[in-house]
């Protein structure tokens, strides 16, 4: 791997899928730590008008649909082990230090801390599921178990909390640790009991099930609540029904996952049986940043965690991510939905 940023290869993958994939491949590929403020004012920047439309044009809807249809045919299983396992030690550094939640956090004061912001969005959460002990909730894609831990404490019950999950790091990190019934499944293609949960929810996970995927899924979801059973859904997506360039790059942190619209979830939400009750947006930035900030300020356990090459990419990552929502190229939802 090469200590320099490799112009051929950024030309190359430029005319491929596009500059700003070009870009955040070739910072990733970098073995030595990478600065920080260069990192992110090469990626957030306002270019020349004509490089800002080819980084928003490039490559054409037609060609973006073939590179896209061709990402799409690896299996779930391999897109999470590439971006969930990799250490849960570089996690814990990157994430906060109360919960460890790998999604958007509620900063709701010019003062709050990443683990303020965290707190708020957990107690959201619980506000719309409303949990009680001996009710049967699943999580779909349980992560390292912060929203089961939140949900224990509230409840004083564990045995009926359930979770999946396909990163083996987190299983791991959950059968060391709190021992819920997390299980190493697809929540996308496996089979759901009948009318078994109180509760299902999803906090970041959502965003990995295809757009072809979304109805089937709902409809064995709606099946295996109870009869007016719930469902809280927190999740991005994209404000259109024409996905931008960046969707593209995203698969260079995301590899197989497509964002569906809002439309697009709105409408498969009401065909699979469900009643919308809530729906609120929240600001992903601020988090994104005190992700950044945290890779930044204890770069050297980062990359003893982790290493330089998962340094770089994450950091190269929540400046990237950063730039799709300021550009306002996807929202993040919360949904509270009942089944009907």
């Amino acid at each position: 791997m090469s200590s320099h940023f490799s112009y051929l290869s950024f030309a190359r993958d430029a005319m491929v899928y596009g500059p700003s994939y070009g870009l955040i491949n070739q910072l990733t590929r970098i073995s030595t730590p990478l600065d920080p403020e260069a990192v992110w004012d090469a990626t957030n920047r306002v270019y020349h008008p004509t490089i800002e439309w080819f980084r928003k044009n490039y490559p054409p809807a037609f060609m973006r649909k073939l590179l896209m249809w061709r990402k799409m045919r690896q299996a779930h299983a391999k897109g999470i082990t590439q971006h969930y396992d990799v250490s849960n030690d570089f996690y814990k550094i990157m994430l906060d230090k109360k919960y460890m939640f790998y999604s958007c956090a509620d900063f709701l004061r010019e003062e709050d801390t990443l683990e303020d912001a965290q707190t708020n969005k957990a107690n959201a959460i619980l506000d719309l599921l409303q949990p009680k002990a001996g009710e049967r909730i699943l999580e779909l894609g349980s992560g390292w178990g912060a929203m089961l831990r939140v949900i224990r404490d509230r409840t004083g019950d564990s045995e009926n909390l359930y979770g999946y999950t396909l990163s083996n790091e987190q299983y791991e990190h959950n059968q060391a640790t709190d021992g819920f019934n997390v299980e190493l499944n697809d929540f996308i293609t496996c089979e759901y009991p009948t009318e078994k949960f109180d509760a299902i929810y999803s906090i970041g996970a959502w965003e990995h099930v295809r757009p072809h995927e979304i109805d089937p899924l709902l409809k064995k979801l709606h099946r295996a609540l109870v009869p007016g059973g719930r469902m809280v859904k927190h999740f991005f997506c994209l404000p259109t029904d024409h996905p931008p360039v960046s969707t593209l790059t995203a698969q260079l942190c995301f590899p197989g996952s497509q964002l569906a619209s809002h439309h697009f979830h709105v409408q498969a939400f009401e065909r699979a049986g469900f009643r919308i009750v809530r729906q609120t947006v929240s600001d992903y930035r601020p988090t994104i940043k005190a992700w950044f900030d945290n890779l930044v300020t204890n770069q050297d356990a980062a990359i003893e965690a982790g290493g330089i090459y998962h340094y770089n990419r994450y950091l190269t990552f929540c400046a990237m991510w950063y730039r799709f929502f300021q550009d306002g190229e996807a929202n993040l939802f919360r949904f509270q939905l009942v089944k009907r």
